[in-house]
C-alpha cells in the first residue's frame, strides 16, 4: 500500500483516500490488538507467598489464563497481518468486520477477569471460549471475503494460497466451539494441547505445504 500518508505527497484523490481508508484501519487493528494484550497482563494478579515456586503455584489459574489469551491472540493478529499484507484495497465490508473483530478483541480482558472471579458454574469461561470462537470467525469471515470478492486481495495472490489459509482460518472457531460441551475442567486440560497444535500446523505444515508449492505462494 505504501508509505504511511502524508499531506505533503501529491496524488489522484481517489488513490489519497484508497491509501488513507487502509492506514487508519491498519493503525486501529494494531492499537487494540496491543492495548487487549496488555490489559490482559495487567489482569493478573499474583498472590502473596514466601517463595517464587509458591507464588507462580497459587497463581497459576490466572497465568494459564493470560498465556492461553496471548497466544489465542497473537495467532488472530498474526492471520489478520497476512491478511491486511495482500489486500489491495478496503472496502465497506472489511471495513466492518474489522471494527467487529477488533469490538470482541477489546473483551478479552474483561472475559479473562470474569474468569478470574468465576464461580462454580463456569459462566465466565464458557464466555471467553464463545469470545474467542467468535473472533476466529469474524477472522475466517474476512479471509472468506477478501478471496471470494474481486479486486480486494493482490491479484498475485494464487487461488491454491488463498485455499489454504481458507482452511486454516476456520480451524480455530471449529475447535474452541466444541468445548463449550465440556465442563470447565475438561475444557481447562483441552485448549492448551489444542492451541499448541494449531500453532505447530500453522508455523511448520502449512509453510512445508506452501515451500513445496512455491510458485503458488501468495
Amino acid at each position: 500500500m505504501g508509505e504511511i500518508e502524508s499531506l505533503a505527497q501529491a496524488e489522484p484523490l481517489e488513490e489519497h483516500i484508497r491509501r488513507h481508508n487502509y492506514d487508519r484501519l491498519i493503525m486501529l487493528s494494531d492499537g487494540v490488538f496491543a492495548i487487549a494484550t496488555t490489559l490482559a497482563a495487567i489482569e493478573v494478579k499474583l498472590p502473596e507467598a514466601p517463595t517464587l515456586g509458591a507464588m507462580l503455584l497459587a497463581g497459576k489459574a490466572q497465568l494459564a489464563a493470560y498465556a492461553l489469551s496471548f497466544v489465542l491472540t497473537a495467532v488472530f493478529w498474526v492471520q489478520h497481518r497476512d491478511l491486511f499484507a495482500r489486500v489491495q484495497r478496503v472496502d465497506r465490508v472489511i471495513t466492518l468486520c474489522t471494527l467487529a473483530l477488533l469490538c470482541l478483541v477489546a473483551l478479552v480482558p474483561a472475559a479473562i477477569h470474569a474468569i478470574y472471579e468465576d464461580g462454580p458454574s463456569g459462566a465466565a469461561f464458557r464466555f471467553y471460549l464463545v469470545l474467542m470462537s467468535g473472533i476466529g470467525f469474524l477472522n475466517f469471515a474476512m479471509w472468506a471475503y477478501a478471496e471470494l470478492r474481486s479486486g480486494v486481495l493482490h491479484p498475485a495472490v494464487s487461488l491454491d494460497y488463498r485455499l489454504k489459509r481458507l482452511v486454516s482460518t476456520v480451524t480455530a472457531p471449529l475447535v474452541l466451539l466444541p468445548t463449550l460441551l465440556m465442563s470447565v475442567s475438561q475444557a481447562v486440560y483441552v485448549l492448551p494441547p489444542i492451541v499448541l497444535t494449531l500453532l505447530a500446523v500453522r508455523r511448520f505444515v502449512i509453510p512445508a505445504i506452501l515451500r513445496r508449492h512455491p510458485q503458488h505462494i501468495g
